[in-house]
C-alpha cells in the first residue's frame, strides 16, 4: 500500500476557489482503480494549509492516477495559487491495522 501525506501553504489561503478545485478531483480520483482514499483538506488551524491524504493499493495505481486528465485539470488549477511550502511524503507499507 502507499500513502501520501502531506501539505501546500497557499499564500492567498485556502480560498472556496481552491476548495471546489479539491472537490473537482476528489471525485473524479475516488473511484479510480487502486484508490482507496484521496483527500484534500483546509487545516482548521491554519487557514493557509490544504492537507494531503492518500491511499493508493500499489504504485502502478498512483502512476496511473497521474495520467488522468482530471490530474492535468487539477495542476493547471494550482497553478494560479502561490504556494510557499509543499511538503508531500509517500510511505509504502505492507501492514495495516486498526487502532
Amino acid at each position: 500500500m502507499i500513502v501520501i501525506s502531506g501539505l501546500f501553504r497557499l499564500d492567498e489561503g485556502v480560498t472556496e476557489e481552491v476548495l471546489d478545485a479539491c472537490r473537482v478531483v476528489m471525485k473524479a480520483t475516488r473511484p479510480e482503480e487502486g484508490c482507496i482514499d484521496y483527500v484534500f483538506s483546509a487545516d482548521p488551524l491554519d487557514g493557509q494549509i490544504l492537507r494531503v491524504f492518500e491511499m493508493w493499493e500499489d504504485q502502478a495505481s498512483l502512476d496511473n492516477h497521474f495520467e488522468t486528465p482530471h490530474v492535468d485539470v487539477f495542476r493547471k488549477a494550482m497553478g494560479a495559487w502561490t504556494i510557499s511550502e509543499r511538503e508531500i511524503k509517500k510511505f509504502e507499507t505492507d501492514t495495516v491495522g486498526s487502532m
